[in-house]
């Protein structure tokens, strides 16, 4: 009864639990005045940069930061925002709102900086790199005009991790009556030698004195789930870009409302099961018989209305298993002979991607673009990404509208399948137009990269372990409960690439965590549990201590707090008394190379 209520507990704190903000830039001291504030270095003359109540892009009142100028063509109002540290391994987003009145002399500036100290402090060291590898010594996402004069504008620009390998660029100008990307601008990523990070946005050149250039709520965060999306940003949270809806998925088999079944109806059932971060959906399940024609999968309807002035992101998660018979299949269709290749051939069979994915029993993000009808790039933007990793395994292709356009279908399927031991799943097929509101490909990932929290599976595709690897050296999963403590040592083996213990007895995260567990020889408690804030970790048996850190997860597998311990003692106190209510996973490694992850629950 306990572990059913506390699974009951898991699944109502995961479907009610608000994400929080992290901006790294502080707005509080913006009172109004004139100059510089704590934070914010005015860019350009005192008096050139003021503070005043004024209409933000959402009707109400706020403290705006208006930009003034004088006749000398040089720098105005504006401010070139505090250094923060930051992490080089991550992306963060840099956000701002922009106004300008009067004319378009003069131009708009947003960007970033980085700098470290030497001999010279005054010096930069420039670390900002363009999405190339080259250096970009005076990084801006964007210089110019804004479309219109006397409109407020939202600019969202990112600086990727120093690991990023794409020249997608996801920045841009939004319009927030339309709620649309009416610009793109560049990206950047950081060097390995990256340690700090600052934001700057102002007015430049502008020699016409009655100009003025208002700014608004600036952020800089990083990119880690937890930030806001930009349609919260832009006031518009809760509007779901997908055109396709899969409310018709029950359990059960062939045809549903919306998609048409690919195959036989016995090739087409959906049923519950495991998504790529363990979460119970409903998937469907493509089969096959003998013979080397249609298996599972399906066709959409007409999703009627589309324009074709508008580019479309078509994705589904797919895994396949037991062998690489057949093939794997990631499609469209489009009215009017409206399916053309990039160089502007018509293509009446058009598929994004047809293959085998790279590793069979795991789960893969494909996701291909349709671009608008004057798309004149021959780039292909669409990829093939890895559910465990987030990375990007493949490129895949691109297709662009005829201007006929006008109605589009989504076709994802098994094809020429004759083991009939296979079966390929599907879960979340996507259509969104790309306005700038549609989710990221790392919100459709769902992965914290940085936490490492690992997933396998079975070969139906249930969830097996979960487990984390949080510090370099120690990566072990909790085993299966009904193995046995082998008490001095643990085998050891690799399970793609992965170091994991393969023998121990470790009770399961949350079950009855006021006892005292035995690790290996390392007795622990954690308690009280269910906690007010303050948690007591004990530890008592064979002389292990624990490593430099203690990391905390959500139940959705995000890092939200890592305590680093200095001298790790017997005894020792953490407070969670700032976090909201909800289940946690206290995750701790010890020095003779055990894990072990409790669960506790916050009031």
């Amino acid at each position: 009864m306990k572990l059913k209520l506390l699974i009951l507990l898991f699944f109502f704190v995961f479907s009610t639990t608000l994400t929080t903000a992290q901006n790294l830039l502080d707005t509080s001291t913006w009172t109004v005045g004139s100059g510089s504030v704590s934070g914010f270095g005015q860019n350009g003359a005192t008096s050139e940069n003021s503070r005043e109540f004024g209409t933000n892009p959402f009707g109400g009142t706020s403290i705006l930061w208006k930009g003034g100028n004088d006749a000398a063509s040089d720098g105005d109002g504006g401010w070139n925002a505090s250094y923060q540290t930051i992490d080089n391994a991550e992306t963060y987003r840099l956000v701002v709102w922009i106004k300008k009145t009067n004319s378009n002399n003069g131009s708009t500036y947003f960007g970033c900086q980085q700098w470290q100290s030497g001999s010279d402090t005054t010096m930069y060291d420039f670390s900002i790199l363009n999405l190339n590898g080259s250096l970009r010594t005076n990084p801006y996402f964007w210089v110019g005009d804004l479309p219109q004069l006397n409109k407020w504008y939202m600019l969202v620009a990112y600086v990727h991790s120093k690991n990023y390998t794409s020249n997608l660029s996801y920045g841009g100008i939004y319009d927030p009556t339309t709620g649309t990307k009416v610009a793109n601008i560049s990206d950047f990523k950081f060097a390995a030698s990256t340690t700090k990070l600052r934001h700057r946005a102002y007015l430049y050149y502008d020699t016409n004195t009655a100009d003025r250039q208002f700014f608004y709520a600036p952020r800089m965060e990083m990119v880690d789930g937890n930030e806001p999306s930009v349609a919260s940003l832009l006031g518009l949270d809760g509007t779901d870009t997908n055109l396709l809806s899969t409310a018709s998925w029950t359990v059960g088999c062939g045809s549903v409302t919306g998609f048409g079944q690919n195959g036989a109806t016995s090739e087409n059932c959906r049923e519950l099961g495991r998504n790529h971060i363990g979460e119970e959906v409903v998937l469907w399940k493509g089969g096959n018989d003998s013979t080397s024609d249609a298996d599972g999968g399906w066709n959409t309807g007409w999703i009627s209305g589309t324009d074709h002035n508008t580019t479309y992101r078509f994705s589904v998660w797919l895994k396949k298993t037991n062998s690489t018979n057949g093939h794997s299949y990631l499609g469209f269709y489009a009215n009017n002979s409206g399916s053309l290749t990039l160089s502007g051939t018509y293509n009446s069979n058009p598929y994004f991607w047809v293959g085998d994915l790279p590793k069979l029993n795991r789960w893969y993000l494909v996701v291909g673009y349709l671009h608008k009808s004057s798309y004149s790039s021959s780039t292909n933007l669409g990829r093939i990404f890895d559910g465990v990793t987030g990375e990007e395994v493949s490129s895949i292709t691109d297709y662009k509208q005829k201007n006929s356009a006008t109605a589009l279908r989504h076709r994802s399927y098994l094809y020429y399948d004759t083991n009939t031991s296979d079966r390929q799943y599907f879960w979340a097929p996507r259509i969104d137009p790309i306005t700038g509101n549609e989710p990221t490909i790392k919100e459709l990932l769902h992965i914290n990269e940085n936490s490492k929290l690992i997933f396998s599976y079975d070969a139906a595709g249930n969830q097996k372990q979960r487990f984390y690897c949080q510090e370099d050296g120690f990566c072990s999963p909790v085993a299966p409960s009904n193995r046995s403590i082998i008490e001095e040592g643990v085998k050891m083996k690799e399970e793609e690439g992965i170091v994991v213990a393969e023998q121990t007895d470790v009770q399961l995260p949350g079950e009855e965590t006021d006892e005292e567990t035995d690790i290996l020889g390392v007795k622990h408690s954690v308690f009280p549990n269910p906690t007010n804030g303050q948690i007591t970790i004990q530890l008592s048996g064979k002389d292990f201590k624990l490593t430099n850190s203690i990391s905390i997860y959500n139940v959705t597998g995000s890092l939200v707090q890592k305590i680093n311990i200095n001298n790790p003692t017997a005894q020792m106190q953490l407070d969670i008394s700032s976090m909201p209510s909800g289940v946690y996973l206290i995750h701790m490694h010890f020095t003779n190379g055990t894990v072990t992850t409790e669960q506790i629950i916050k009031n």
